[in-house]
């Protein structure tokens, strides 16, 4: 109980001391990589369409056994950003929903939400962003939870 109560007090606290507006992201064609845990890479592509944005992946990873996975996704960027003080680091949060077919000896299908935390690099136009991605998998004699994150570029147009 302690436990979630902290975890509440804590994003309450993060909620409360962030910037409200959101308007930093850029719009159109962004292409990247990214590398995930459980070990995996994977080439994206990415489309913003403003509050929207949505994404398609090509890679492998090496879940029970490697596996090529293809991956699509769909997110809403949330109203508002993450930032310290001097707005040195802006985190814009996304939350949205994905779909993976990991083939193998066997079709895997994976179903889950996705949470984004993306900054943007002033050196280069893109982003840095990492994602947490809990889903479903079903397959054939496949049934179970899984959870995976990732860590990537995205370059834009």
């Amino acid at each position: 109980m302690l436990k979630r109560v902290s975890v509440i007090l804590v994003l309450v606290l993060v909620l409360a001391t962030s910037v409200v507006s959101a308007d930093g992201l850029r719009e159109g064609i962004g292409v990247g990589a990214s590398f995930s845990a459980p070990f995996g890479f994977t080439l994206v592509g990415d489309y913003n369409f403003g509050d929207y944005s949505a994404a398609v992946s090509l890679g492998y990873r090496d879940v029970i056994q490697g596996a090529i996975e293809i991956g699509l996704e769909g997110a809403y960027h949330l109203p508002f950003t993450l930032s310290d003080e001097t707005d040195t680091l802006v985190l814009y949060p996304s939350v949205g929903g994905r779909l993976d077919l990991q083939i193998d000896n066997v079709l895997v299908v994976g179903l889950g939400g996705v949470l984004t935390l993306k900054t943007e690099l002033a050196s280069v136009p893109g982003y840095l962003y990492t994602k947490a991605i809990p889903s479903l998998q079903m397959g054939t004699g496949i049934f179970m939870l899984g959870m995976h994150g990732e860590i990537g570029y995205l370059y834009y147009f």
